[in-house]
């Protein structure tokens, strides 16, 4: 068991810390422990491996989107409860964009994660639909916000770049639209405008 005085929540949120300021490649399990001015090994007493602390970490950012209520929300109708649930997601992913690097790799299995596909998935047979269109709806409205997020991830400038170097004769519309591209990519209006359109879409099946 672990001698020192540190919780598991001390830890993860140092992790946190550590990926949002430095990257993904920065958390390590030596790293972690200089950065808590603790022993390695001690850290070990809590997480068996880095992975299983990334687990951790993405169940402790998770949580709070799963679990999250809007204190000013009226509406209390699947459509409500989904858009505050995905809006949640996204903002939590958006605060900190090294999770979906994490989930690039594998899958999010985590307490926290698995809590908010629950509840996705639960308002969405509340709706009316059937299983299969319940988890297909789940997870379109899931790759949408994580899609948003990644997008609005990549470099605006590099984006400008290689939209504005493209030949107007062979790319037309590209061309015309770029610097609407570009400036709309990642902004909170596109991912609510995007959305609204996908509920619309999904519970308007329901009848």
């Amino acid at each position: 068991m672990p001698t020192q005085r540190l919780t598991a929540e001390q830890i993860t949120t140092a992790a946190l810390d550590l990926m949002d300021s430095d990257g993904l490649a920065a958390v390590s399990m030596r790293g972690l422990a200089q950065r808590l001015g603790v022993g390695t090994m001690t850290l070990y007493g809590y997480y068996r491996s880095r992975e299983e602390l990334l687990d951790a970490v993405v169940d402790a950012a998770t949580a709070g989107a799963a679990n999250h209520r809007d204190p000013g929300r009226t509406g209390s109708e699947p459509v409500d409860e989904l858009t505050e649930l995905f809006t949640a997601l996204h903002r939590t992913l958006s605060e900190h964009p090294a999770l979906y690097r994490i989930r690039m790799s594998r899958p999010f299995l985590s307490p926290g994660v698995l809590r908010l596909c629950d509840r996705a998935l639960g308002q969405l047979r509340r709706a009316g639909l059937d299983d299969a269109a319940a988890v297909r709806g789940y997870r379109t409205l899931y790759l949408f916000t994580l899609g948003c997020v990644t997008y609005a991830s990549q470099d605006a400038a590099d984006t400008r770049s290689a939209l504005g170097a493209l030949p107007s004769g062979d790319f037309p519309h590209l061309s015309a639209l770029a610097p609407t591209m570009v400036a709309t990519a990642g902004s909170p209006d596109e991912f609510e405008t995007g959305l609204a359109t996908l509920l619309t879409a999904i519970l308007g099946t329901t009848g």
